[in-house]
């Protein structure tokens, strides 16, 4: 789930009056009627991103039309709930409308982390992914050597394998910053089940991304992250994945998103080299 910083409702009451009828019935049947809806910013996975205004407070609503190729990701996020409850917003409702499949998050406040260079947002984000190393993964998410298997050729995919859960997809939006500085880890659309150290290989990946140089980024993660520091040559195998994966990515997006994935493909590539010879 991405939440996104509060933005004016200045359009909170036509934002609802534009959802289908049938959704908006499934949605204030479960919590009561809606008297203001305002759109989240971020996240690309559901087709609708909600912050609702109901009589018990806010909520947060992810929703895609069955038919969409996400709307499986909404019945992963549905499915992995109760083992993130304690990094992650509570989901607290879900079901199907229609042709619509909907999960209703409770609303937590923050805002998305900064994880520019220096950034005190990096140790908050290190702090819950040490937790997160600890939880193990449910049974049915996908294996981190089966999700890479189509660009593994010549790796030893085996030294990725754990039975810890991963998150795949941490980027500034996903990693939610509250008022005490602490962080709580949103949008579990593309859970993995891996190695302990593998998120903070995803953090590590985005902060250089950010801007961090390569050897600055490794140096921070052996004090903050010292699973990383641990994982030695498996961590070598990772950064080979990564960049391949983010080589097919920049290949295949669309136009739209292709400066965005080069730049992505670019920073993998600098790690990538900073690996190989140190």
């Amino acid at each position: 789930m991405t939440l996104a910083p509060d933005r004016p409702v200045d359009t909170a009451t036509t934002v609802w009056s534009g959802i289908p009828l049938p959704l908006r019935a499934a949605v204030q049947t479960a919590v009561g009627p809606v008297s203001a809806a305002v759109e989240a910013k971020a996240g690309r996975t559901a087709q609708l991103r909600l912050h609702l205004d109901i009589p018990s407070g806010r909520v947060f609503l992810k929703a895609t039309p069955l038919s969409h190729r996400h709307a499986p990701t909404l019945e992963t996020e549905a499915r992995l709930a109760p083992a993130v409850c304690a990094l992650a917003p509570r989901l607290l409702h879900h079901g199907t409308a229609d042709n619509w499949r909907w999960l209703l998050f409770e609303h937590i406040p923050g805002r998305a982390a900064d994880l520019s260079p220096g950034s005190a947002d990096r140790d908050a984000a290190a702090r819950v992914l040490r937790r997160l190393a600890g939880l193990p993964a449910p049974a049915a998410v996908l294996r981190a050597e089966d999700r890479w298997a189509h660009i593994g050729a010549g790796l030893d995919l085996g030294l990725l394998a754990g039975d810890r859960l991963v998150h795949t997809d941490l980027n500034e939006g996903n990693i939610l910053i509250q008022g005490d500085g602490s962080a709580v880890l949103l949008d579990w659309a593309w859970p993995g089940r891996g190695a302990g150290w593998l998120s903070a290989g995803f953090l590590l990946a985005q902060l250089i991304d950010a801007g961090t140089p390569v050897a600055e980024a490794e140096a921070w993660a052996r004090q903050a992250l010292p699973c990383w520091a641990a994982a030695s040559g498996a961590a070598d195998t990772f950064v080979t994945v990564l960049t391949r994966r983010r080589a097919e990515q920049a290949a295949t997006c669309p136009p739209a998103r292709r400066t965005e994935r080069e730049g992505q493909l670019r920073s993998a590539m600098a790690w990538h080299l900073f690996r190989t010879r140190t």
